[in-house]
């Protein structure tokens, strides 16, 4: 056996002559996985690479971590930097789609169960409301309760005096439902999924770009990857292209480009929490149409702009101003509630070729599963694309059903029973130390219990992310920061956090945001003169 170790991150990986890689015929298990058990566990082989580290890769991680099949995911930037953490935190009960994509729907209700139980610290049961107004379809109601029933979707009619309850609503509704939606914290889930794959053995390599697959008759067994102390390669058995927007670049190195509609679409956040339930029109879904409320801020969206760029691009103004408008038909007030930022994220939807639609309103948010070799590429290439955060844990378990079975692994499914939260730290009582954020509450002793980037504090723990945008606490935790890593460049991680709250601000300039941004620049340019 010859093997050269390359050494990246503290990490050791293994550029290995695998003879091993098709020893015996499908259901002779016992000589594989002895052999496999032998590499895993002393040579410390990275099995399957997983490419892209938001909710889907790292739920397949931790679906493959649970089947004792070691993983590397490989991220080119950093965690949830892609469609995971640009969406508005709703965890779907399906009743949004239960007439246009009644797939998407059933395994949303399904999903939404298991996640209470396996992730309930990340999720908010905040139930959903469904309501008509005067000008939407009542025959497009009916079908939406037919749908619910299919879907075993609960839904519960609200009398005209219980929709009194809820305030801030259009009153002038024809009809209002409850159903099983509810709020998941997209980043503290993306938290627990990383933290709990590295404490099951998992490697987990962010701000790492893929370079190329290696592929040798006609079979994938390695991957090149760059990052910031250098290349490496790192052999495996297969590679899981769990790209998002990028998925059909990724696809492109394994000599079977797949076809992806990208879609994006604007949200906007507002600065307090105005509402207890998701509010969604009742109605095919469309721009406009849902409100979602989030921790201590209210999240409104979206819309529906195709584009080419899995980046997500600029807000436009134009477009938050026609969001605004929309929004005005279920929340008349609207314009007197205080803007925070605006934001984009990109849709990675599922396109076959064969199958061109105008919109990506028209296709379906089911997930597809690509078996590469099938379709004519290198076998151990599998891409996973399209789906809803709500079904990444479904998606995880499709695509680690699959992989087991081209290792020849006859292992099954956990991860619908072993919760996620068991890595969860428990929250520190009595926490007595500076205060650093006023918005969220943030102390000092939180911060220094977290290993990371200012990202990994500010994404962990939203500091910076409250009314004020940083405009206090930015320099404070850069110092603490810098204190702790004296080595790091606190300047560049300071011009970083700033650039990006500024960019969320900048096209929601008006009223009491107007007078921040002010304070804000004022207090960052003259007080601090930075």
């Amino acid at each position: 056996m010859i093997h050269n170790v390359v050494q990246s991150q503290q990490k050791f990986y293994f550029k290995s002559f695998k003879p091993w890689q098709r020893i015996g015929e499908p259901g002779d298990y016992s000589l594989v996985r002895i052999t496999r058990l032998f590499l895993l566990l002393v040579l410390g082989k990275s099995v399957i690479v997983i490419i892209g580290a938001g909710a889907t890769g790292l739920g397949i991680a931790w679906d493959l971590v649970l089947r004792k099949i070691p993983v590397t995911v490989v991220e080119q930037n950093g965690i949830g930097f892609g469609t995971s953490g640009r969406f508005h935190g709703l965890l779907h009960s399906g009743a949004r789609y239960v007439v246009t994509d009644p797939t998407t729907a059933s395994d949303c209700m399904d999903e939404n169960s298991i996640l209470r139980n396996v992730a309930p610290s990340v999720i908010e049961p905040t139930n959903g409301l469904f309501v008509r107004v005067l000008d939407d379809d009542p025959a497009y109601e009916q079908s939406w309760l037919q749908g619910c029933q299919r879907a075993n979707i609960e839904t519960r009619l609200l009398s005209k005096t219980q929709m009194e309850d809820f305030e801030h609503i259009n009153k002038t509704i024809s009809s209002a439902y409850l159903v099983p939606d509810a709020v998941v914290e997209g980043f503290g889930l993306l938290q627990l999924l990383s933290k709990a794959i590295v404490a099951k053995g998992a490697t987990l390599l962010t701000n790492h770009r893929l370079k190329s697959i290696s592929i040798s008759a006609n079979e994938v067994n390695g991957v090149d990857i760059e990052g910031s102390n250098g290349s490496f390669h790192l052999a495996c058995d297969a590679v899981v292209n769990a790209g998002g927007p990028w998925a059909s670049e990724i696809s492109k190195l394994f000599q079977d480009p797949i076809s992806m509609h990208l879609a994006y679409g604007l949200m906007i956040i507002f600065a307090n929490r105005k509402l207890d339930v998701v509010l969604n029109r009742l109605r095919p879904p469309g721009d406009g149409d849902i409100f979602v409320p989030h921790q201590k801020v209210t999240i409104f969206g979206t819309t529906d702009i195709d584009q080419s760029d899995p980046q997500a691009p600029k807000v436009d103004q134009a477009e938050v101003i026609r969001l605004m408008t929309l929004g005005k038909q279920l929340i008349p007030e609207l314009d007197s509630w205080r803007v925070l930022r605006a934001f984009n994220g990109v849709r990675p939807l599922y396109e076959p070729l064969d199958s061109i639609s105008n919109s990506s309103r028209q296709i379906s948010r089911d997930y597809k599963l690509i078996d590469h070799h099938l379709q004519g590429g290198p076998s151990g290439a599998f891409s996973i694309v399209g789906g809803k955060l709500t079904t990444f844990r479904l998606m995880g378990e499709k695509t680690g059903d699959l992989v087991s079975k081209y290792l020849n692994v006859s292992t099954s499914c956990l991860s619908s029973q072993i919760p996620i939260d068991s890595t969860k730290p428990k929250l520190v009582k009595n926490d007595t130390s500076t205060v650093l954020c006023e918005c969220e509450d943030i102390r000092e002793q939180k911060l220094r219990s977290i290993d990371g980037s200012i990202d990994d504090w500010r994404i962990e723990t939203w500091f910076g992310m409250g009314p004020c945008q940083g405009t206090f606490c930015a320099h404070r935790v850069v110092g603490l920061y810098h204190q702790i890593y004296p080595e790091k460049n606190f300047e560049d991680e300071l011009a970083h956090f700033r650039q990006e709250r500024i960019k969320g601000m900048l096209d929601v300039v008006w009223g009491s945001n107007a007078k921040q941004f002010v304070l804000q620049q004022a207090i960052r340019f003259q007080s601090l003169a930075e």
